[in-house]
């Protein structure tokens, strides 16, 4: 839990190719309808952070406060203080794709710490659709929960059943 006096909060932001800094920023103390305030308590560093710092993210604006990788604990409400992971793709409910059940395919998806500024913070606002009660697991499981859902569900979509055969390449 944040302390109930904080006004303003330290933010990582990656400023431009190459230049990161820690910049002081307003503590968010109020969420749009719908949406919810969430003291992260633990964020994961992937590949895209790492390309946002070199300049090769070709869907970026700078400067960026990166993290996409992010659990933490509601800050008010029925569920306050319960651990959660975010769930850091931001779809508009409204497009052919997110009305077929598949919000991954937003025609104006945006991605926290990508398209808007992310969780490498000490709150930020969700919508409440997007938090995933992180019951039984370490502030840091929960933030590695997202990316392990990218594999989960490409190997789901694979069919790939008992006594199959798959190669996988890559890191």
């Amino acid at each position: 839990m944040k302390d109930a006096s904080a006004t303003t909060m330290a933010c990582g932001v990656c400023v431009e190719p190459g230049r990161f800094r820690i910049e002081t920023r307003p503590l968010p103390t109020h969420a749009p309808e719908g949406w919810v305030l969430v003291d992260i308590a633990a964020i994961g560093i992937c590949g895209t952070d790492y390309h946002i710092f070199e300049g090769k993210h070709p869907y970026l604006d700078y400067p960026r406060v990166i993290g996409h990788e992010l659990s933490g604990h509601v800050a008010s409400g029925p569920d306050a203080g319960r651990l959660v992971v975010v769930n850091p793709y931001l779809s508009c409910g409204a497009c052919r794709a997110c009305l077929r059940g598949k919000p991954n395919c937003c025609a104006a998806i945006a991605v926290l710490g990508v398209h808007r500024d992310g969780g490498m913070c000490a709150r930020i606002a969700v919508p409440a659709g997007n938090l995933y009660p992180a019951d039984g697991l370490s502030v840091h499981q929960a933030a590695m929960v997202e990316f392990l859902a990218i594999g989960a569900h490409a190997v789901a979509r694979s069919g790939v059943g008992p006594g199959d055969l798959a190669l996988v390449t890559g890191a």
